[in-house]
């Protein structure tokens, strides 16, 4: 079985470094008010946003689709965890848990278990999370190529 990966959602927009006259302005997709919105690097610092982060190129796709509404190119990259990601325990919790348990049930799970721990930084925190989808959604493909 293949480590899971976990992804970052990229909206590349306009043409040109604005240095030079253009337009372009590339930005990534982060968790604002509760909900999805594509904002500037700075802007999110200054803010304090955290970036959000899925556990399937599919659906950071179909999120960063949905938030945008510059209408550019939409693009999944895979992010490497953090180191302070402890990604052997959460593969391991997540296997001992049923393909069938729902997303937030699992992801309230790893909130509650990542505060108890003294995890206080909210990015580590939301990749945390998503690794731990990024487990869920591997070991629901492996049930589903087996037919199990």
């Amino acid at each position: 079985m293949s480590i899971p990966a976990i992804f970052q959602v990229m909206e590349f927009y306009g043409t040109g470094d604005p240095f030079f006259g253009g337009n372009a302005a590339d930005w990534c997709l982060y968790m604002q008010d509760g909900s999805l919105a594509f904002v500037s690097g700075p802007e999110a610092q200054r803010r304090k946003l955290v970036m959000a982060y899925f556990p399937t190129e599919y659906e950071a796709e179909a999120a960063g689709a949905a938030a945008s509404t510059r209408k550019g190119s939409i693009s999944a990259l895979p992010v490497k965890p953090r180191i302070e990601v402890p990604t052997g325990q959460i593969s391991w919790i997540v296997g001992t848990k049923h393909v069938g348990a729902e997303d937030d049930e699992l992801a309230d799970e790893f909130v509650s278990r990542a505060k108890r721990a003294g995890a206080g930084d909210r990015d580590l925190v939301a990749q945390i999370v998503a690794y731990a989808l990024a487990c869920h959604r591997a070991n629901q493909a492996l049930v589903a190529a087996f037919r199990l």
